[in-house]
């Protein structure tokens, strides 16, 4: 009774161990669903979220400087008078007690406080446009991390493949030569490609778990074994879309967040070259001041005690040693260098457009022929099996004619995902994968 209790209490056990088991959460993820995982999740954009609420308070601390200024001010002084015009050398001590209240206004300031709110409005459009070009690159990475795994997961299907052909290969072969119809060479022939083939496995598994453990980090997914929680949803078509280089030029001009900067970068030294030239102008200001001083007492009188001043200052520097006329060309010289970058990346935008559509071009082409060969080898494999079956092909014409599918097979993949991947790369380039 006590041993069908334990089998019993077993049973149980390994059943809650299988169903827990199942219950593992496995997450299907397609391109698409990762793209918009890392985007919420990388922890690189919650950096540049930050820089653009900095430079978003930055405006404001700017525009404070439109508003007066207002200060409250008390003291107790303590004086000890000691002239030396008297004999005894006595101490006058005294006690001053004083409040007030002064407040200054700049009027006009050589526009340098609108070139203060523009530098600072340019600040946080470039930490946006920062932010839009981070998400960009690291839709890129996603995309590259995503890629390779399909590739890595395809070479462990393919190695799976041939280790099964030649495993049946093997079976056959063993059954044969118990019959003593087939040699032992043959025997230990398939025993060698179906190890070669599990070899082969066993680096594709490695290379598919380091692309897993790369997407998660992107997508900020940690955890043990994660190739175990995800499962990727390979794209099931890849359209055959028609490009048009001026179109892509354009829109990647006008939404590339980095070309945007750029031009941001070009206005914002125009202006600092009007600034700089704006120094020649005086400074205008308001002051008031309402104040109380009295000794000894702290006992206000304001026919007595009070002091009220208020006016305009004009200040107009005519000399600084050509402080201004060096900020006016250094201004100069940083709006040639913003241009520059601008011409610079003008032409980076159409080489990587025009390299994007070659190697998509020749992609498409590629695969197409790829799959027009693996289908050939296939034929030739079956048939060279059917050949070696009935004694008229030898093992080594068998063995090249697996060997062509699983390279065909392998090449095939490959330029498969370097289609998707060029695809996707000429989305990067005109920016097109923010639209999404």
């Amino acid at each position: 009774m006590k041993k069908i209790v334990l089998v019993l209490v077993a049973i149980t056990v390994a059943a809650f161990c299988e169903e827990k088991a199942n219950d593992k959460k496995v997450m299907k993820l397609t391109l698409e669903e990762a793209k918009k995982i890392a985007l919420a999740e990388n922890p690189s954009l919650a950096i540049t979220k930050a820089k653009i609420r900095a430079a978003a308070e930055a405006v404001k601390r700017e525009k404070a400087n439109y508003w007066p200024s207002l200060d409250l001010s008390a003291g107790i002084t303590r004086v000890r008078d000691y002239p030396t015009t008297r004999p005894n050398r006595d101490f006058d001590n005294t006690t001053r007690y004083s409040a007030g209240a002064s407040a200054t206004w700049t009027i006009f300031d050589s526009f340098q406080r609108e070139y203060n709110v523009l530098t600072a409005n340019y600040n946080l459009v470039s930490a946006m446009h920062s932010d839009k070009d981070a998400q960009r690159l690291l839709i890129e990475s996603v995309s590259m991390a995503f890629f390779s795994a399909l590739l890595a997961q395809d070479n462990m299907d393919i190695s799976k493949e041939d280790a099964d052909f030649n495993r049946i290969l093997l079976d056959d072969a063993q059954k044969r030569h118990d019959g003593g119809i087939a040699k032992a060479s043959e025997v230990k022939n398939f025993q060698l490609k179906v190890q070669n083939a599990e070899a082969d496995y066993v680096t594709s598994e490695k290379n598919w778990h380091l692309a897993i453990v790369v997407l998660g980090a992107l997508l900020s997914i940690r955890t043990d074994n994660i190739w175990e929680s995800l499962i990727l949803v390979p794209p099931t078509t890849i359209k055959d879309e028609q490009y048009d280089f001026a179109k892509l030029y354009d829109y990647a001009t006008q939404h590339r967040p980095d070309m945007l900067n750029c031009n941001a970068k070009i206005q914002n030294c125009r202006d600092a070259i009007t600034a700089a030239k704006d120094r020649w102008y005086p400074k205008l200001s308001a002051f008031a001041d309402y104040d109380f001083e009295r000794t000894h007492a702290a006992h206000f009188n304001k026919h007595y005690d009070r002091a009220v001043d208020f006016g305009l200052k004009m200040t107009w520097n005519v000399f600084e040693g050509g402080r201004t006329s060096a900020e006016i060309s250094q201004a100069e010289a940083n709006l040639v260098q913003a241009i520059k970058e601008r011409d610079d990346l003008l032409i980076t935008i159409d080489s990587d457009i025009r390299q994007d559509l070659l190697t998509i071009q020749s992609s498409r082409k590629l695969l197409q022929l790829q799959e027009q060969t693996l289908a050939t080898a296939k034929e030739i494999r079956d048939l060279v099996h059917e050949e070696y079956l009935g004694g008229t092909a030898t093992i080594t014409r068998l063995n090249e004619a697996q060997s062509d599918v699983t390279k065909a097979a392998s090449a095939r993949s490959a330029a498969r995902i370097q289609l998707l991947n060029s695809i996707e790369g000429l989305r990067v380039s005109t920016a097109e994968n923010l639209a999404e």
